[in-house]
């Protein structure tokens, strides 16, 4: 494959209550600017300014408890466009009552400039929103 084409295409996040994770992901999207383009009974689903989409959709099991660090998905990066960025959605999610793993800092470690914040979703799964 050749060309400038951004070869991913989309993530199914399954979920443990749909009502609740479509208010968070919802307020969340909102606030990033994400697109909502579509939504049945138990799915829905937003794309990034970049075209990359994000589905949500309520799981066949809901008695599921995520753990971090088990077998399937560790996090899921989002991608800030500066610190401030960072710093601003920090904010937003204090507001909203999100539970923060880790509030805004550096991590060199990663890349010179990565900067990011870690939070949680309604089921557990640890989200970043990073710079870098």
């Amino acid at each position: 494959m050749t060309g400038s084409l951004d070869p991913t295409g989309h993530i199914k996040l399954m979920v443990s209550d749909f009502q609740k994770s479509k208010e968070f992901y919802g307020k969340l999207f909102d606030y990033l600017d994400y697109k909502q383009v579509a939504e049945k009974e138990s799915v829905i689903a937003w794309v990034t300014p970049e075209g990359f989409g994000i589905w949500v959709a309520q799981a066949d099991i809901s008695d599921y408890e995520y753990k971090l660090g088990s077998p399937g998905m560790h996090h899921f990066c989002f991608k800030a466009e500066s610190k401030q960025a960072v710093n601003d959605l920090y904010e937003f999610l204090l507001k909203e009552n999100v539970l923060v793993f880790d509030k805004p800092a550096a991590y060199p470690q990663y890349t010179k400039n990565y900067y990011a914040v870690y939070f949680a979703d309604p089921d557990g799964i640890k989200l970043e929103w990073a710079y870098y």
